[in-house]
């Protein structure tokens, strides 16, 4: 009776094992051997099957009514492939090489690029929500700006901003923004007297909403994003994350498109991580016939900044597992109502993250904080 129920045993182990058994294995790029993360991995023509994980490793079990199909694997960026179940099954793992899917101007399928890029942006801006730090947050930031007026010596303000963000990137938005972002001057140091309210005004809250992701608006927003033209510029590594760099520009330079009533042309570049879609970076070169000096999103009936050209960055980096703004910078330059050329420079840098922080109430749109010599001896500028 023993050597019955053992041989039934061995049987029944036998065809279980025959029905179902596994591809494993590990999907990669071909040049850098670097894991793809959520490669869509399935059985040739159904719809049984899987997805790496973030480090491109994958198992699929396939059960025996598939086990002499093909399996294919198709990601973002990559060439799709097809394989043998067959051979795939005879190896305990398999390094799955994915070639890099290159585009040049000449190919005649340009149109295939643009769609697989806007599904790359698209998701990207999907995905905002679950990648970046829902709120509140509060931030500890290096705020520094400089302006010349002709051959007028050089105007430097330094400070210390708080910001508070009470839902932060969990409902990104212009609205969800402006509402719910307030910030405050605790230290200054300037090379300049402040006794009005136009030299006291930084440009604090007009560096802040370009912050792209925050405020998911131009080339984040799902409405607009056909607008733009896309192309691959490379996939290469950024801050140690692969990433695709895609080029933008719109051929409706207006408002919604730029953040800016008057622009005439607008040139951007995107970085979004392969890993999950992270935005990593944003920077964006703007030319405007004017700007209104409070903000450039504002109307104006006068010409206090004609022949306006400006480049903005926005740098994004991980805080426990998520990510959050890291950086923002402006470089500006104009002609003022009396002709002169302007020119200023705006940086944030981040210098601390915090998790459920004291809101503050309202917006420091002009500093009046005075300068602590202690403070500023000791401060330790970030690079």
């Amino acid at each position: 009776m023993r050597i019955l129920f053992l041989s039934l045993f061995l049987f029944l182990s036998s065809v279980t094992w025959a029905q179902v058994q596994s591809v494993k294995g590990r999907v990669v790029d071909a040049s850098t051997q670097d894991g793809i993360a959520y490669t869509n991995i399935g059985v040739e023509g159904t719809f049984y099957g899987t997805a790496s994980d973030a480090e491109g490793f994958f198992e699929l079990k396939v059960p025996d009514e598939f086990k002499k199909e093909q399996l294919f694997f198709s990601a973002v960026g990559y060439e799709n492939l097809v394989l043998s179940i067959p051979e795939l099954l005879k190896k305990s793992f398999s390094s799955i090489q994915l070639k890099e899917q290159t585009y040049s101007i000449d190919d005649v399928n340009v149109a295939a690029q643009s769609r697989v890029l806007f599904r790359v942006i698209k998701s990207a801006s999907n995905k905002i929500s679950e990648n970046f730090l829902k709120g509140p947050i509060g931030y500890q930031v290096y705020y520094s700006e400089s302006k010349q007026i002709g051959n007028d010596p050089e105007q430097k303000r330094e400070a210390i901003v708080e910001m508070t963000d009470k839902t932060g990137y969990s409902s990104p938005s212009i609205t969800d923004g402006f509402k719910n972002r307030n910030f405050q001057v605790t230290e200054v140091k300037r090379n300049f007297e402040s006794y009005s309210i136009p030299s006291g005004k930084t440009g604090f809250e007009e560096l802040s909403e370009m912050d792209l992701v925050r405020l998911a608006n131009g080339i984040l927003d799902d409405d607009l994003l056909n607008d733009y033209d896309l192309q691959l510029e490379n996939v290469s590594q950024f801050n140690g994350d692969s990433v695709w760099i895609i080029s933008y520009k719109t051929h409706k330079a207006d408002l919604a498109h730029t953040g800016d009533y008057y622009a005439t042309q607008l040139d951007g570049k995107l970085y979004i991580s392969q890993n999950n879609y992270e935005i990593l970076r944003n920077e964006c070169v703007i030319k405007s016939s004017k700007n209104n000096p409070h903000n450039r999103s504002l109307a104006s009936n006068r010409n206090e900044q004609t022949q306006v050209n400006y480049h903005l960055t926005a740098t994004y980096k991980p805080f426990e597992g998520k990510y959050a703004l890291s950086y923002l910078d402006c470089d500006k330059t104009y002609l003022d109502a009396q002709n002169r050329t302007v020119s200023y420079s705006r940086k944030a840098s981040v210098l601390s993250l915090t998790k459920n922080p004291k809101r503050l109430a309202g917006k420091d749109y002009f500093e009046n904080a005075e300068y602590v010599a202690d403070f500023w001896n000791s401060f330790k500028r970030p690079q």
